[in-house]
């Protein structure tokens, strides 16, 4: 006779067989029912009108309290609407909710195919979708404990509970925002930079660091006032993002200065949009801006990347920071990259005939358009790049197609694609 399981683990390994098949019944019926969902039209109304009234408390001005409480009557209606007259579950309720959460973000990024300025739409739009998004995963957990209360203690949703998670969100979004720009705060910039660099390091990758500071900002507020100071800086705030990526955090470092944390972004990809940052700054309409040293307002910036220029989050702020001070120095309304003082010459000398060679590695995110090598007079590629103190990986990209490690160099490992990369060792 067989013997019974005495722990769970034990009963669900000589079950499998039913628990696979109430698994695939209980995933066939909510298949079912949201298939169901998805063709009604009225449900999509109804999980628009929530939408709509979400991104309403975003977009509104004032206290945290006044903004709940102006939508909270018809997004609470509108859940109650949405749940009881489809007689939806929780699981129903939660799923709705998270497709929502997508939607509008697909929704959004889709306007990049409508060119320029539909990619300058997008990025004034995303930091709304970011809080939004936030907004109905909140809610959709607030379905999720009162599915569990349900069956625990027999209870409902709690209508506390979807004030409180609409409360929360708004307030941690206003803890971490700069009142005056609407960019992230400096607090929230030092966590994320660090959390960055944590994972830049861990998945060898590349973190770069633009900072921006305004110039002759003193002079401009001792002479037109601070309310028109304070809309410079706004107005330079929304330049900021509509330039910077969806991944990109840009933040108020203090005062007139401003950074932007960008993931996986190599030292020339930086400076182009810190470059283009500056360009549409200087090109810009301000009040007051003839009164101006240069005539017009300006900003200067600095940049530095972890880590080929910087080995701690600290050590990059210093490094972007040093560049600024370059800027500064050389005139402003300049872009400075920050360079490392050790220079490393790669060659690599074609035994047949080669139009093009470009050097890729872990050093520039394996970007075949980051760093081309000039022909030398004797037929070889030669480029000198600068780096900070540590270990490299790099190949060499043929006319654009054919990979291959450096065949002088005798240190290789493996890329993981069926080939080698070469390895670079830079001391100080």
């Amino acid at each position: 006779m067989e013997a019974k399981p005495n722990k769970l683990s034990e009963f669900l390994q000589h079950r499998e067989d039913v628990l696979q098949d109430r698994w695939r019944t209980s995933v066939s019926q909510l298949t079912g029912r949201l298939g169901a969902l998805s063709q009604n039209p009225g449900v999509f109304a109804e999980v628009r009108g929530l939408l709509m009234n979400l991104v309403a408390v975003v977009e509104r001005s004032g206290s945290v309290e006044q903004a709940v409480d102006a939508g909270f009557t018809e997004i609470l209606s509108h859940l109650k609407a949405l749940q009881s007259d489809h007689r939806l579950s929780s699981t129903d309720m939660v799923f709705l909710l998270f497709s929502m959460r997508d939607a509008v973000r697909e929704a959004v990024r889709e306007v990049v195919d409508l060119g320029p300025e539909g990619q300058h739409e997008v990025s004034l739009h995303f930091q709304i979708v970011s809080q939004v998004s936030m907004l109905l995963n909140r809610l959709g957990l607030v379905f999720f404990e009162g599915d569990m209360r349900l069956r625990e203690e027999g209870g409902g949703q709690d209508v506390l509970a979807i004030e409180y998670a609409l409360l929360y969100e708004r307030a941690r979004q206003m803890a971490i925002t700069d009142r005056l720009t609407g960019l992230y705060n400096f607090g929230y910039f030092h966590e994320r930079l660090k959390e960055e660099r944590l994972r830049a390091e861990r998945y060898h990758r590349l973190l770069s660091l633009v900072i921006l500071d305004i110039d002759h900002f003193k002079k401009y507020n001792d002479s037109n006032g601070h309310p028109a100071g304070n809309e410079v800086l706004k107005k330079i705030a929304t330049i900021l993002k509509q330039e910077a990526r969806e991944v990109d955090i840009v933040a108020r470092y203090g005062g007139e200065e401003m950074v932007i944390v960008l993931p996986e972004t190599s030292r020339r990809r930086a400076t182009e949009l810190a470059e283009r940052i500056r360009q549409r700054v200087a090109d810009a309409l301000f009040d007051h801006m003839q009164s101006q040293p240069l005539g017009r307002m300006t900003i200067s910036a600095g940049v530095a990347t972890f880590p080929v220029d910087a080995s701690t989050e600290d050590d990059l702020i210093k490094k972007a920071d040093n560049s600024l001070y370059q800027a500064k120095s050389q005139g402003r309304n300049r872009v400075v990259a920050f360079e490392p003082p050790i220079k490393v010459p790669i060659t690599f000398r074609p035994h047949r005939e080669i139009s093009k060679v470009s050097l890729v590695g872990s050093f520039n995110n394996w970007d075949k358009d980051a760093d081309p090598m000039p022909r030398q007079e004797d037929g070889s590629f030669r480029f000198v790049i600068s780096l900070n103190p540590g270990l490299y990986h790099y190949k060499f990209v043929l006319n654009d197609v054919e990979w291959i490690a450096d065949p002088n160099c005798p240190e290789r490992v493996h890329d993981g694609l069926g080939g080698d990369n070469s390895v670079l060792r830079v001391h100080g």
